[in-house]
């Protein structure tokens, strides 16, 4: 039996046809789209995160269409289940809006490092540029993730601060004012750790926010820097106080569980253990608008690649 072979072009050509059986005379629309593509989350008061975001780009781009896609496969079929809520991939996200007729389109990743779930996205994205005539973009291009250029750090760095002096109670998000006195109370970021290169840039990060502020920390769940780095820099600080924060765009699953959980090995309950006092602010940095205006200087650069 002749076996035959089907390019990916092809193949996402074919999944651009699905959406309507009129897709073929759809009207190109002069209005640009930008789709935010981030992994997902299924705690309902993490997705404050994705709202906020939502809501800045809407202010920044009046005309323009915000659409949201989830990376997490998991995540999507989650909500579907629980909330009978359908929430588009992005390859399915791209293909609903080349059929709506929206052919200027960026593709903005709400991603805090350039990793592999980035590079996933961006692979959707180059793979789909190869499509040419009725069906392709007149422009596709990509929006940066939150940590790419110098400048990226120092703004993060400087958003962050507006964080150090708020706490929040149990699972409540609404937080409240709470004053640090750097010299007895340490920030701890926990950042999520890849095995990717790209895991370099919390390296990066760390050092940036420890020469930005004072008894201000960083470490990841699966990369490095470890809890123990975090630790050891802790001891030698001699404080005994440590505010716990989130550096991921939405306060969920690792927020909840691996950073402020009561289990044995949170980091709320290992720091405690050594003897250390622990307070935290479960505030997604997408809630953060300082955060969500970095993403959106990232779109205005993507969309000068407009032809």
């Amino acid at each position: 039996m002749k076996r035959v072979r089907v390019g990916m072009a092809a193949m996402l050509a074919l999944a651009f046809i699905a959406p309507t059986n009129v897709a073929m005379d759809r009207p190109a629309k002069d209005e640009s789209a930008i789709l935010l593509v981030m992994f997902g989350t299924s705690y309902p008061e993490a997705q404050a995160a994705y709202e906020n975001i939502e809501r800045i780009y809407k202010m920044e781009f009046p005309d323009a269409k915000i659409q949201i896609a989830f990376t997490s496969d998991y995540i999507r079929r989650k909500i579907q289940e629980r909330d009978n809520i359908s929430i588009d991939n992005p390859l399915t996200a791209l293909s609903r809006l080349n059929d709506e007729g929206y052919v200027n389109v960026v593709v903005q990743s709400l991603h805090v490092i350039p990793g592999e779930e980035f590079h996933d996205m961006a692979n959707i994205v180059d793979s789909i540029k190869g499509i040419e005539g009725k069906f392709g973009f007149k422009n596709l291009t990509i929006g940066m993730p939150l940590l790419m250029s110098n400048d990226d750090y120092r703004n993060v760095s400087a958003a962050l601060a507006s964080q150090f002096d708020e706490c929040t109670t149990g699972t409540n998000r609404t937080p409240q004012k709470s004053p640090r006195d750097a010299d007895d109370t340490a920030v701890v970021f926990m950042g999520h750790g890849t095995e990717h290169p790209a895991n370099s840039a919390y390296c990066q990060m760390a050092n940036i926010l420890a020469e930005d502020h004072k008894n201000v920390f960083m470490g990841t769940v699966e990369g490095y820097p470890t809890f123990e780095d975090v630790l050891e820099d802790l001891k030698e600080s001699e404080v005994k106080n440590v505010r716990l924060m989130p550096f991921m765009i939405v306060a969920g699953d690792h927020a909840l569980n691996d950073l402020t959980g009561n289990e044995s090995d949170s980091w709320k309950s290992m720091f405690e253990k050594e003897g250390i006092h622990v307070d935290f602010n479960l505030k997604g940095m997408g809630e953060n608008d300082g955060i969500a205006e970095i993403f959106v200087q990232h779109t205005k650069e993507a969309f000068k690649e407009f032809r």
